[in-house]
C-alpha cells in the first residue's frame, strides 16, 4: 500500500480520537523504548536468522476509563541479520508505526493501573530495506498487537508483542516479529 493508504488510517485515527475524546477521559502521553525485531521465514535457504536491538519513540492517547481505546504514533527502528545461500544480510528498518489498541484495565486504582489491550499495528517504512537480488522489502506492513502495562501514578511501562500479518517481503517469506519494552510518562 502507498503512503496515501497510511495517510488515510492515521487520519482516521486521528478523527475517532477527537470524536472520544469529547465523551471520556482523556490521557495524552510521550513513551520511548526497545526493540528486538526478528523475520521469520519458512524458506530453507534463510539460515542463521538474529534479531538485533533498536529503539522507539512515540506518543500515545488513551482514552476511555476500565475500556480504553489507544492510538498512537512511534518511530521504530530493527534490524535482523541471516544468511540468504551463501551471503550474509542485515535488513535495517526505520519506520513509522501506528497501533490501534482497545484495551481493558485490570486493576483500576488512582496510582496503579493494570491494563492489557490489542489491535491491528500498521508500519510505513520510512527508507527503502536492502536485501537479496529480486527480493523486495515493501513499505506498506499490516499486523496485530498485544500489549501489557501497568501505570504507577503518570509512569507507564508497557510490554508488547507486534506480529507481521502481510509478508514484509514476499520473495523471502518474511513475516515481521517485534517485542518492545517501553517507558512512558501521562502528560494528561
Amino acid at each position: 500500500m502507498k503512503m496515501k493508504t497510511m495517510k488515510m488510517f492515521v487520519f482516521a485515527a486521528l478523527m475517532l480520537t477527537s470524536v472520544l475524546v469529547k465523551a471520556q477521559s482523556v490521557d495524552l502521553g510521550v513513551k520511548a523504548g526497545v526493540n528486538y525485531g526478528t523475520l521469520p521465514s519458512s524458506m530453507d535457504e534463510l539460515t542463521d536468522e538474529s534479531g538485533k536491538l533498536g529503539f522507539n519513540l512515540g506518543v500515545f492517547a488513551r482514552i476511555g476509563n476500565e475500556l480504553y481505546f489507544q492510538p498512537e504514533v512511534n518511530f521504530s527502528t530493527y534490524s535482523s541479520e541471516y544468511m540468504f545461500g551463501t551471503e550474509k544480510f542485515e535488513s535495517k528498518f526505520r519506520n513509522l508505526n501506528v497501533p490501534l489498541m482497545v484495551g481493558y484495565k485490570i486493576v483500576n486504582e488512582e496510582a496503579l493501573k493494570f491494563r492489557v489491550s490489542l489491535g491491528p499495528d500498521l508500519s510505513y517504512a520510512l527508507k527503502d530495506v536492502e536485501g537479496p537480488a529480486n527480493t523486495e522489502y515493501k513499505k506498506f506492513n499490516a499486523g496485530g498487537v498485544l500489549n501489557a502495562g501497568v501505570d504507577l501514578g503518570m509512569f507507564t511501562i508497557d510490554a508488547r508483542y507486534s506480529r507481521g500479518l502481510t509478508k514484509v517481503n514476499e520473495g523471502l517469506d518474511q513475516k515481521s516479529g517485534i517485542f518492545n519494552l517501553s517507558l512512558g510518562f501521562i502528560i494528561k
